[in-house]
């Protein structure tokens, strides 16, 4: 485990190290001491693989750090330059404005890495820690996402519940090493991080409001981005019979984000990340 002080997002490390992973949840209570176990062991297993060498160690959420974030974001969070985000699902955490504010940090990098690279591919390590309130439909992208090779093991209830059952104890230790496979993949291709100067153009997530009417389908749901033609002003009314027909517009063509710009296209405009 990471020896330091603690910090507004999790346990700080000596010389400001950068987190190989960063565990973002919403439980508290005595469920706390579960959600310390998981992280024991996915840090235990990495080191294992790995070697145990400060740069592979990971932090873990502190749960009392998201009371002041609806008056201002925090300077720095371990999302912005973490190698990989592992996020522990629960109806709590889409409630939570530290937790929806990590993953709308982590997701811009993930932005970025997908304009400059054009792979889509990498994602946040998604766990159902609590099924208990979420949509059907999250947790069967979820399972979907782990791989079969969880198969069968992977809870209806959510991993939390699995950690205290000592039945399913291969179980859980399988889907450990699942979640162990996705870390070290991800950490690999890990995004761009974030200065606490481009915070300023971030758009975080609203986190949901415990007595929200809202359905989860609207908040989860991605949002529709129309694909636009190539002409652009009003739309044209409808031909008259007999008039000529207009030839369709040519395919589009796709730019890499390092490729200058051809006659009459627009070049991709940088960030504030450069």
């Amino acid at each position: 485990m990471i020896k330091g002080t603690q910090g507004p997002g999790g346990v700080r490390g000596e010389a400001s190290m950068v987190p190989y992973f960063f565990v973002s949840h919403a439980v508290e209570g005595v469920g706390r001491r579960d959600v310390e176990h998981f992280h024991a062991d996915l840090q235990t297993e990495i080191h294992d693989r790995k070697g145990r060498r400060p740069g592979y160690d990971g932090l873990l959420a502190d749960h009392r750090r998201g009371d002041g974030l609806a008056l201002a974001p925090p300077p720095e969070v371990p999302a912005m330059n973490c190698r990989c985000l592992v996020v522990l699902y629960s109806q709590e955490y889409f409630r939570s404005p530290s937790c929806t504010y990590d993953l709308s940090v982590f997701e811009e990098r993930l932005n970025w890495r997908r304009h400059r690279t054009g792979d889509a591919s990498v994602r946040p390590v998604e766990v159902v820690w609590q099924s208990t309130g979420l949509p059907a439909r999250l947790l069967e992208e979820t399972a979907r996402r782990s791989g079969p090779a969880t198969g069968a093991d992977y809870p209806r209830s959510g991993v939390g519940p699995l950690l205290r059952d000592p039945a399913a104890r291969g179980g859980y230790l399988r889907l450990v090493r699942n979640v162990v496979d996705r870390v070290l993949s991800a950490a690999d291709r890990t995004p761009p991080t974030m200065t606490a100067h481009d915070v300023g153009y971030l758009t975080p997530f609203r986190a949901m409001s415990r007595t929200s009417a809202v359905s989860w389908d609207v908040h989860l749901a991605p949002v529709p981005v129309p694909w636009l033609g190539g002409r652009t002003g009003t739309p044209r009314e409808t031909a008259p019979p007999g008039a000529a027909t207009e030839r369709p517009d040519p395919p589009r063509r796709t730019r890499s984000w390092f490729s200058s710009p051809q006659d009459g296209e627009r070049p991709v405009l940088r960030g504030p990340h450069g």
